[in-house]
């Protein structure tokens, strides 16, 4: 928790704002246990997230976003890649979210 705090408030994700009139959306902490195959722990991962669930019909439940690529997408560009002979790698930025725009 501590380490993904540092990079939200490094890259400056939010600021603390006085809202009238009208309710936010908290967020909480999920945490999760990544194993290698023979069940030792590989690594402890946390995300913070909104809740979601907390939207109002009609008030604040249009406009919401996901940024996640859908497969058919991704299907797609892999078949791209083997059809032009392109080489492709697979990498994981910490926080890209927080690095530009998609």
């Amino acid at each position: 928790m501590d380490e993904k705090m540092v990079a939200l408030n490094a890259n400056v994700t939010w600021e603390l704002v006085v809202t009238k009139g009208q309710e936010t959306i908290g967020c909480k902490w999920v945490y999760k246990i990544k194993h290698n195959v023979d069940g030792s722990v590989n690594k402890y991962k946390v995300r913070l997230v909104a809740k979601g669930y907390a939207q109002t019909y009609g008030i604040n439940y249009e406009k919401t976003y996901s940024l996640i690529a859908k497969m058919t997408i991704i299907r797609t560009i892999i078949a791209m890649v083997v059809a032009k002979g392109w080489s492709l790698h697979q990498m994981d930025v910490k926080n890209v979210f927080l690095h530009g725009d998609l």
